[in-house]
């Protein structure tokens, strides 16, 4: 049973200066510890002052979201299973992995603010008005997991839709794959494969999202902030996972990652290949795709201009 103080509105604050991670942020064991896959790879495209300015906001984020699970700094939840993402406008968002997933509330909003070298951040929880604890579970099963090494080939998860304020429908299916890049697929200079490879991934996620949600293998329009992060060789290991996140009556938008998690090591031998020690983010993109509205009214699935409102 929840108590009262189980659906309080839980808020967390977290001031720091930068100068505090300036050091730290040069240490590859506490980038790992503290900072999601995601997070490092976008610090990496910023110059010396604005990755660190970034990094610095990212840590105050995580310190705020801990005090919001009623947490301290390292008692059970490593910072780096709380993502601090941004929308395409710049707007942070939270994804919570591992044990975050089990502890978080259903809805925590981050705001980050940067003055000189200070930044500031604030997490604002806001639990079910129904059991805290079946909110908890919900959180838990509709947010992305790292796959473990054993887990099998795919794994889905659909989660209820709710309606945004703008009327649009979100959900939280999901899809993934993982395959083996054979040598057949090399195609450029130093065995390196093209990226159309990643991006046919891409697509068979999306078909299978919206098969699940639709019944219908949509029609896939668009490709868009699509980022190639790292390079693909021939006896890698291919991680793909695909989130829906937007959705209008004939228009479905997915989230879509790849990541590397073997990698073939051929200077160590021919057969040599080695397990990373944390996944390498390879692709990321957002595509959109458009189901008819109804099974037989094809002609106004493919303009949806004329449906959309």
């Amino acid at each position: 049973m929840s108590t009262a103080a189980d659906r309080d509105v839980r808020v967390g604050v977290d001031v720091l200066d930068c100068s505090e991670l300036r050091r730290l942020v040069e240490r590859p064991w506490f980038l790992r510890f503290s900072f999601a896959p995601e997070e490092l790879v976008h610090a990496e495209t910023l110059g010396g002052a604005r990755r660190l300015e970034f990094l610095a906001g990212r840590f105050a984020a995580k310190e705020a979201v801990l005090k919001v699970l009623g947490l301290g700094f390292l008692q059970g939840v490593a910072p780096r299973e709380i993502c601090v993402e941004h929308t395409p406008h710049g707007a942070p968002v939270v994804r919570f992995r591992g044990r975050a997933a089990h502890l978080a509330p259903p809805a925590v909003s981050v705001s980050i603010t940067h003055k000189q070298s200070v930044v500031a951040a604030v997490a604002i929880g806001v639990p079910d008005a129904g059991d805290a604890a079946a909110g908890n579970e919900r959180t838990a099963s509709t947010e992305l997991k790292e796959p473990d090494a054993m887990s099998p080939p795919s794994t889905n998860t659909t989660a209820p839709a709710q309606q945004s304020a703008r009327g649009e429908q979100t959900s939280q299916t999901t899809a993934f794959l993982r395959v083996r890049v054979g040598q057949e697929e090399a195609h450029y200079g130093g065995d390196l494969v093209d990226g159309a490879r990643v991006l046919r991934l891409f697509g068979d996620l999306v078909t299978e999202i919206t098969i699940r949600t639709d019944g219908d293998e949509g029609l896939l329009a668009q490709y868009s902030d699509v980022r190639f992060a790292a390079p693909v060789k021939p006896g890698d290991y291919i991680e793909a996972r695909g989130r829906l996140v937007r959705q209008t009556r004939l228009r479905r938008v997915v989230e879509l990652e790849a990541y590397k998690v073997l990698s073939a090591h051929a200077g160590a031998g021919e057969s040599a290949a080695a397990v990373l020690e944390a996944p390498q983010l390879v692709c990321s993109a957002t595509a959109t795709t458009v189901v008819p509205y109804r099974r037989t009214d094809t002609a106004s699935a493919l303009n949806p201009v004329a449906e959309e409102t």
